[in-house]
């Protein structure tokens, strides 16, 4: 360490995938600086998350490259239809169907507005685009942040937490150069195999190994004219023999065939051309471009803080999961929005001694949450993936099976319509969020509750008139702490400001003569809102001024 040019940064990264990025991104969007140390040059081109659930586009709105998704994998015209079948030259089991990006813009334009209803919870529902793509565009945009540093191609080697900082040492992957990185907090983004967390010696709980997949990326030009399903974004193979998850990345030429593993099969085993012209029935040209084993988990660190607290995990350094539900990698980046403001909080001298703290009492229980939930879809899949060449057969006993199935698939709906998991998660004891003594709305992985509770998400509703007309609510919200005003702006408000000013907090102040979103927000005049979109407290009045903020601040 002492022999290695040194290099200062507030916040060092470890890790450049989409956490850590999102992590840089959030912060560089406010001005902080960090520096990211990421060990690829370029993104993984292995596709692997398939999908940026709506609360992450919410993300990426206010970042201004949400509409850079839309459209860079599937069209935003394209089918958003999902099969489960035996074999893709088999038998249809079930089919879902949701609108895609264009269909949904166009029924909302033709229906009437009610945040309560399904299409009107956020902006969005699922953008389908590849993990690749996301990286990509994320890379692109935290490169024109001008307080963001990015090392590709150095990874952490080894760090150090002293008691006012943490030294770290980065290597070059190609000249094993080292770099001495100076920081006062070090967050781990570096994926399952966690440096940051096996160094601190957290351990993971939960349930592991739930099943073994090969993943083969591929290419098949005339895939579609194989079978006669039509287009889609996700095939689910029941077979034993080809149960698994076909995963397509633009009009169905590029696919992703995720392949369930016996016990006793080892993926290097497999013949991947042969493993997808026994899917479909048939032979086709097929280009395999790259095939990668992974696991699949449900498993929580046990801490996500270290005990000297200038250490943290995020993401799949702090969770891991099951695909099914598209949970992981959405979950990570709410880890991420969640410590930025903090840390960067803490940089600007303003936190209290408690903010940082809440990061750990408020994120850890969503990824004990979202892997629980992850898992019960997969264990649900799995169970109905159990049958052969019967699901196939012209016969009542085979006709009973499918029905049996399908009405068993209709039930695991929530694998895919899963706004219940991703908007309604809820920081219940949260240290900085005070309680109103309101009821908690139902945790449903299916249903979302528009709720402006304190510790839930700010619910999201398009204002009608006024000077934000045509906006949502979440467009409106200020870089840091809102204060949303339904009652104008009394001398209370101004005494808020000034209070908040005092002890540093940056507070704008927002203005809404909007009955609807007042009732929508709980019917109280006065709702303080989060830098991470979630909702601090609310009231009919401003009594204690000096109270409420410091509580939010962590004081």
């Amino acid at each position: 360490m002492d022999t290695a040019p040194v290099v200062k940064t507030p916040i060092l990264i470890a890790g450049g995938g989409s956490v850590g990025l999102s992590l840089a991104a959030e912060l560089g969007w406010r001005g902080a600086a960090c520096l990211v140390a990421e060990p690829r040059m370029a993104p993984n081109p292995h596709p692997r998350a398939n999908a940026v659930a709506n609360r992450r586009m919410e993300y990426f709105r206010r970042w201004g490259i949400d509409r850079a998704l839309i459209g860079a994998g599937v069209p935003a015209d394209y089918s958003a239809a999902y099969f489960w079948v035996s074999t893709l030259h088999g038998r249809e089991i079930h089919r879902l169907v949701l609108p895609g990006h264009a269909e949904l813009e166009r029924i909302r334009a033709d229906s009437v507005v009610d945040p309560r209803a399904e299409l009107h919870w956020s902006p969005y529902l699922k953008t389908i685009v590849g993990q690749h793509e996301v990286e990509r565009v994320l890379r692109e945009h935290v490169a024109g942040l001008p307080s963001v540093q990015t090392r590709y191609g150095w990874s952490l080697e080894d760090f150090e937490e002293q008691s006012d900082k943490v030294i770290a040492t980065l290597k070059h992957q190609q000249t094993e150069a080292r770099l001495s990185v100076h920081a006062d907090w070090l967050v781990g983004c570096d994926g399952g195999r966690s440096l940051v967390r096996e160094k601190l010696g957290i351990g993971l709980s939960g349930r592991g190994n739930l099943a073994r997949f090969v993943s083969i990326f591929f290419k098949a030009p005339d895939f579609m004219s194989c079978h006669a399903f039509g287009p889609a974004n996700i095939f689910f193979p029941l077979h034993l023999k080809h149960r698994g998850f076909l995963l397509n990345w633009d009009t169905g030429k590029t696919w992703t065939y995720h392949l369930i593993l016996d016990e006793h099969t080892d993926w290097r085993d497999v013949d991947p051309v042969q493993a997808i012209e026994s899917l479909i029935g048939c032979s086709t040209p097929i280009e395999v471009i790259s095939v990668q084993p992974w696991t699949a988990h449900a498993l929580t660190a046990e801490r996500y803080r270290s005990d000297g607290g200038r250490v943290f995990l995020a993401g799949d350094a702090a969770h891991l999961f099951t695909p099914t539900g598209g949970l992981g990698m959405n979950t990570g980046v709410s880890d991420a929005i969640d410590l930025a403001w903090k840390l960067q909080a803490c940089v600007d001298g303003w936190a209290g001694p408690e903010l940082l703290r809440s990061y750990e009492c408020e994120r850890r229980p969503v990824g004990i949450r979202n892997t629980a939930e992850a898992a019960d879809n997969f264990d649900r899949l799995y169970h109905v993936m159990q049958y052969g060449d019967e699901l196939d057969a012209d016969s009542s006993a085979a006709d009973a099976l499918r029905q049996t199935l399908k009405d068993d698939l209709k039930s695991q709906e929530k694998l895919l319509k899963s706004s219940g998991v991703l908007l309604g998660y809820r920081y219940a004891s949260s240290p900085i969020c005070i309680a109103d003594g309101t009821p908690e709305p139902p945790d449903d992985p299916l249903v979302y509750a528009p709720v402006a509770r304190p510790g839930h998400r700010a619910p999201h509703a398009w204002i009608s008139d006024g000077e934000h007309q045509g906006k949502s609510v979440l467009d409106v919200l200020g870089d840091w702490f809102t204060l949303l005003c339904f009652d104008g702006a009394p001398a209370c408000v101004e005494a808020f400001v000034q209070t908040a000013a005092s002890h540093g907090m940056p507070l704008k102040v927002v203005a809404l003569n909007s009955p609807d979103i007042r009732n929508l927000y709980g019917d109280r005049a006065y709702v303080l809102v989060r830098p991470d979109m979630m909702i601090a407290w609310r009231a009919d009045s401003i009594d204690a001024a000096e109270t409420i903020i410091d509580k939010t601040r962590g004081a």
